[in-house]
Formats: C-alpha cells, structure tokens, sequence
C-alpha cells in the first residue's frame, strides 16, 4: 500500500457531483476545493501523545455541561446504522463518490433487524412457536447479546459489539423490540396509527398443524409478518423521533434544529437517492470521540477504563472485567442505565465536553494491522488516523466551510494554529470556544443536523416522510418521549 499523499487518486475520473448512488459517500459542498494535505509530520504534531490534541486523563473539570455520558454511545449506535467504510485505506487519496459505504444511508435500524426473521433468522429468538420467533435474540441470562457456540455475538452489526458499553445500548434496542411485540400481542399499546392489533385469524394457533389448508397457513403466516412489520415500525419510529427530538437539539443546538425544521436545508440537497457526505462522516460526526471518558462507572460495584494498560493483555474471563473491551458479558458487569442517562431523577455520570482535545488513551489504541508498518505505530493514535482519513477523503478547511454557510471563520489565534484548519479540528475548536464544550457550533452543528434530518426526509418509510405529524404513541400525556423513555419501556432502567 503506498504511503504517498496526493499522488494516487482513485476515482480521479468521476463527476464531483451531489448525487452519488445510494450506498455510497459524497459531498456536502461539492464546489469548494479540499484543503491541501499536510501528510503524515503535521498528523503526528496534533495527534501523538503529547501533541495538540492530547487532553490527558479524563477529570471532572472536564465533564460536558449538557450531554450524559450514554449519549457518545448513543451517537455510536446511529452511527453505525448509517455508515460503515471498509476500505480502511489511509495511504493514498480516494474521490468519496467511488468509496463504498456499506450500510444505506437509513435511520432504519438494519443492523438491529438485518433483512427481518425469516431471511436473518440467526438474530431472532430460537425458539420457533411465533410470536417468540419474531423477536431478537438474548442471552440466556438476558444480560448480554446472544451468542454462537465460538462467542461471535448473533447481531446485525459486529462493530456493536467492540465495548461493552455499545454491546448494551444494543442490547437496550432489542429489548425494547422484544417489549413491543409483547404488548402488541397483548393488547396494552397500539400500532403507530393508533390501532388495536387484531387477534390471529380463526382459531389456529401460531403454528398451525399438519392438516391446516393452504389459506389457514398463508393466513398465519400473513398475520404475524404483519405484527413484526407494526413492532418494527413503532421501534424505527420512535427511534427517529428520538434523533429528531432529544438528540439533535442536545448536540448541535436547539435554534439549529428549529431553523432547519422551519424554513428547511440549505446544504445537504441530495437531488434524488440520499448519500452519506464526507464531511458528516470523516469528520462532523466524530464529535463523539472527544466525549469518550477515560473510564466509566457501570454500576454500583464496578468503574473500568476502556482499555487494559498493556495491549498485550488477553481478554480476562466475562466474570472477571478488569476493562471495557468488547465480547461476552455477564450480570456482575451489566451497565446500570441510570449511571448514563437521566431516568426517574438519578443523575448520571457526564461525557466529556466536546473540545479540540481527546482523552490520552484514545492516542494509544490496539495495535491494527490495515495500515503500511512504517507509519503503523503512529496510527494507534485516533487523532492521526481521523486527520490522515480526512486528507484522504479530501475533505473541505474549516474555514472554507465557515465562509460557505455565512459564518465568520475562527482567527488562526483561536484555533491556535496557521492556516487553513482540518475540519474535525475545527469543529471541535468551535464547539470549545463558542459553547463551552456543550455542543457543536454552526459548522459542526449545520452538517449533523442537516445530514440526519436529509436522510430521514428521502427515506419514505420514515415518519418525517410517512406522517409528518405523528408523536410517539408511547409518550406521555405531554407528547414526550426520550431515550430515558425508551430504557424504562424496555425494561432495563428503573
């Protein structure tokens, strides 16, 4: 793999349109030239230990005055509903409209449900009596994703399961399914139009037996393909609502969303299919890494750091944690949801403000072996690989971007550096100076909250799309409903 910047561009040929495939990636603001790449010396200079961006450990001096700490987790989970670039490719420059993203770009919750039950039957209940076989699978125990014989967790999406934190947000989303499909069956919720789920036809029982007619099994069949498809639908449904609703005003502004809502999107105008732009995905939307703590409090018995000391330190037995790697879990390490958001009243622990400095154990991560082995100890570091992916992807200064959506670009003294800014870097720095580290400012925030927004207007199945005036048919008296909301529901915060 060549470790040249700015030689080798692949796709070098194709239209820098605004409207690539579905599937793949593109540009926000497709007439403004990328920034020139500064290589590998300048990547290293704000992302080694010890460099600009290296923040230290985590204290409470540093603690983000609006977001709660599930809320980076949260943010993780969209994210891998919408993109996932497995090119890895960090050597040479790419076009973005050649890149391959291989989720499609939909609030849809694909890697909860993959292609439903009956296509993706390793992800739902083993059991085969319906409705148990139309809802997700668990552990035995119900504290942890379940699992093949080898310990692969049976998900939609491994990347789920990379830390134990995300494992339970995931976790959180299938219970929350598994609830709804109860209740359906039970009488005691409606479907998102407000109706009652009938009762199955006749008098067969979920699985028919050997002498029932075609019609009696098409019957049954119909039935409960209808029920998972109105489960499915309330759980996307308020999923997005909670995007909309609770997640977009906390992390970039309550008047950016509203302004957006009201008088519509300027920038992110995909002319038919939706795509995921670059500079959401390369850099806008990894405001998260910032927030990461150093280590986090699970519940009342256990606070661990996200990694080990030495990488060289195998993976201790489920029971016995000593971090927060991915993998098996077990009840003494199940995530207490009120340590993460606030429910009934508890207050949780909080993330790291957003700033233009990461935790300093995010600038050693493992060992990876997709990058060329000169430059591979350098890449350990977060900093170095979001700063060389963002020359890559070509991506926009942060200045330029200012400019392009009527903003007074920062000045080089309160960036703190010469010349045109990376665009994570400067998002970061915006979101520091302009709001405390709170949330984004009108670059970082325009293109997450455009983004997403865009994204749930071209999806037609969505409820911005399908019934624009719905609320949550599980809210409360005051049309609220919250991610808090959501973990009560499925039974996983009290």
């Amino acid at each position: 793999m060549s470790t040249r910047h700015g030689l080798e561009v692949r796709g070098m040929n194709v239209p820098r349109g605004i409207d690539p495939p579905a599937g793949r990636f593109g540009r926000m603001f497709p007439t403004v030239p990328p920034r020139a790449p500064a290589g590998l010396p300048m990547a290293e200079r704000f992302g080694l230990p010890g460099g600009v961006m290296d923040g230290g450990s985590t204290t409470k001096k540093q603690d983000s005055p609006t977001l709660d700490a599930g809320f980076t987790f949260f943010g993780q989970f969209i994210d891998h509903n919408i993109t996932f670039d497995a090119t890895g490719n960090l050597g040479r420059q790419v076009d973005p409209e050649a890149t391959q993203n291989f989720r499609p770009p939909l609030l849809d919750l694909d890697h909860l449900y993959g292609a439903g039950p009956f296509a993706n039957p390793l992800l739902y209940d083993n059991r085969k009596e319906a409705p148990h076989n139309l809802k997700l699978a668990v552990s035995e125990d119900g504290y942890d994703l379940a699992r093949t014989a080898d310990g692969v967790a049976r998900i939609g999406d491994p990347r789920n399961d990379e830390n134990l934190l995300l494992n339970q947000t995931h976790l959180a989303f299938i219970k929350f399914h598994n609830k709804v499909v109860d209740s359906l069956v039970a009488g005691t919720i409606t479907d998102v139009f407000g109706n009652q789920v009938p009762p199955p036809p006749g008098d067969l029982p979920p699985n028919p037996p050997p002498n029932a007619t075609i019609d009696e099994l098409l019957g049954v069949r119909g039935y409960y393909d209808d029920l998972f498809a109105k489960a499915q639908q309330i759980v996307r449904w308020h999923y997005q609502w909670i995007i909309v609703h609770e997640y977009l005003p906390l992390v970039c502004g309550r008047e950016t969303v509203d302004r957006i809502l009201k008088h519509g999107r300027r920038f992110f105008l995909p002319a038919s299919t939706p795509f995921i732009p670059v500079e959401f995905a390369v850099a806008a939307f990894r405001f998260m890494h910032p927030t990461i703590r150093s280590d986090y409090t699970i519940n009342d018995r256990h606070t661990l750091p996200l990694f080990p000391t030495e990488f060289t330190d195998p993976l201790p037995p489920p029971d016995q944690r000593t971090d927060l790697r991915g993998g098996p879990v077990t009840k003494e390490f199940a995530v207490d949801f009120t340590k993460f958001f606030a429910v009934n009243g508890h207050a949780p622990q909080r993330a790291k403000r957003i700033e233009a400095k990461l935790n300093t154990r995010l600038l050693d991560l493992p060992p990876i072996t997709d990058v060329p082995v000169e430059v591979g100890r350098q890449l350990r570091s977060l900093v170095v690989r979001n700063l060389l992916r963002s020359e890559v992807q070509q991506l926009l200064s942060g200045q330029d971007i200012a400019r392009k959506i009527g903003e007074s670009p920062l000045t080089e003294s309160e960036l703190g550096t010469e010349g045109p800014a990376y665009l994570w870097f400067y998002l970061l720095k915006e979101a520091e100076l302009k709001h405390k580290g709170g949330r984004l400012g009108a670059v970082g925030g325009t293109i997450v909250a455009e983004v997403l927004l865009g994204l749930l207007d071209a999806d037609p199945t969505s409820y911005r799309s399908a019934y624009p005036i719905w609320t949550p048919t599980l809210a409360d008296s005051e049309n609220r409903f919250g991610i808090a909301d959501l973990l009560r529901f499925a039974g996983v915060a009290a």
